[in-house]
């Protein structure tokens, strides 16, 4: 076989070309720190790593929504929070009103001072988040979520929808709650009213509670409303000083001895009688209604500015006030304890997707971490064959017949 010297040029190129190649991806090796950089070093290592990347991303992305999820919720949180501490203060100078002390002048500076602390309230209910999302508006957070209508009353006018966030697989988690959940829809005070035979009678709920446990004793739900013959009594007043409360079928549910002038109640409701005996009075409950704190807080301010208004009536509309706040305070309480316990699912996630990216991390090491040592031997195995291989390309390169000549 004749071997020429373009055959001994290429062997040795070639040589040298593979000593170079080791030597570069020893070297790339070393600089991504993997002992896998292609799929071709480990086709079943390379899919393995691909998987615990994709999976790293994940959490990433689930990480973003829930920091995302934990500042719209301590959004809402500071904002309950604040209200609370304003019906509070509103519900204190309330209390204030009370004294039999009061002139109009104090009853005036009181409504004013509750008038602004009032204005603090409407603030809150349409409180932005940092991106001038409203919080309480639902899903409709481009506009507000309590806006006066013509009347002067504020109308919920958002929805009732949540927007949510994924955290994990099938994991999602609330970031709002319905202003009309929290505040639209809170209950307003139980009363009653004189359908028949007004004129001599004067009524009122004396006992609150106890009003409001006779209303739960005959409805399971008052929020479904009240038909009206279960709800129809009659106060009777018999010659010469007896008195007698009737239901709907005439049955007697209480009696005893009346004055004029004189108290009497049943079940919480109060009526003195100022017409003659022998009056009668027909009274029926009220349908149970809802209503934000505003319009209610606003009314009692109304009042509370008239002057032509008595005592009584003046209280009647503290006692609406007092309710109000009272059932929108248990409301704001119960939204405060949901808004926690997502933000404290939102922490448990967020431990949870720590480690497991650590575990990613440790898996993806087992799998294509580089063993520097075993690195750095090669390279500079593959340093010094390269070189050989370049000096015998070099002593090569320079042979020819001429020299032997």
């Amino acid at each position: 076989m004749r071997v020429t010297t373009n055959l001994i040029f290429n062997q040795s190129e070639l040589s040298m070309s593979k000593a170079n190649e080791r030597y570069l991806k020893v070297q790339e090796k070393i600089a991504e720190q993997s002992d896998i950089v292609r799929p071709s070093d480990d086709p079943n290592g390379a899919g393995q790593l691909l998987r615990y990347d994709a999976d790293t991303k994940l959490l990433e992305q689930y990480e973003e929504n829930m920091t995302l999820a934990t500042n719209a919720l301590e959004y809402e949180s500071v904002a309950l929070q604040s209200m609370n501490t304003t019906l509070d203060e509103i519900n204190r100078r309330m209390i204030q009103s009370q004294n039999g002390a009061n002139s109009q002048i104090d009853l005036d500076t009181l409504a004013g001072e509750m008038e602004n602390l009032l204005a603090s309230v409407a603030d809150l209910m349409n409180s932005q988040d940092s991106n001038g999302k409203y919080i309480f508006a639902g899903t409709n957070a481009n506009s507000p979520a309590f806006v006066k209508d013509s009347n002067g009353f504020y109308q919920y006018t958002g929805n009732e929808a949540q927007k949510s966030a994924q955290i994990g697989d099938g994991v999602s988690i609330a970031t709002n709650d319905s202003g009309k959940k929290v505040f639209q829809d809170a209950w307003t005070r139980n009363t009653f009213s004189v359908t028949g035979g007004a004129a001599n009678f004067s009524s009122r709920v004396s006992d609150q509670g106890a009003y409001d446990s006779f209303l739960d004793s005959r409805f399971i739900n008052p929020s479904l409303g009240v038909t009206p013959s279960p709800n129809d009594f009659q106060l009777a007043t018999i010659a010469p000083d007896q008195f007698e409360f009737r239901d709907s079928s005439g049955a007697v549910l209480a009696s005893g001895t009346v004055q004029q002038g004189e108290p009497v109640t049943f079940n919480g409701m109060e009526f003195t009688l100022t017409g003659p005996i022998g009056s009668t009075a027909n009274f029926s409950f009220d349908q149970p209604a809802r209503d934000n704190v505003i319009n209610q807080i606003q009314s009692a301010i109304d009042a509370l500015r008239d002057p032509s208004l008595t005592p009584q009536q003046k209280n009647e509309a503290r006692l609406d006030a007092f309710t109000s706040i009272e059932n929108t305070q248990t409301n704001i309480a119960t939204a405060s304890s949901s808004v926690g316990a997502r933000i404290n699912t939102i922490d448990n996630r967020t431990e949870y997707s720590a480690s497991k990216k650590i575990f990613n991390q440790l898996a993806q090491e087992n799998v294509g971490g580089l063993d520097v040592f075993k690195a750095s031997t090669e390279l500079q195995l593959s340093e010094s064959a390269l070189q050989v291989s370049q000096l015998l390309f070099q002593r090569i390169s320079s042979l020819s017949l001429f020299n032997s000549l």
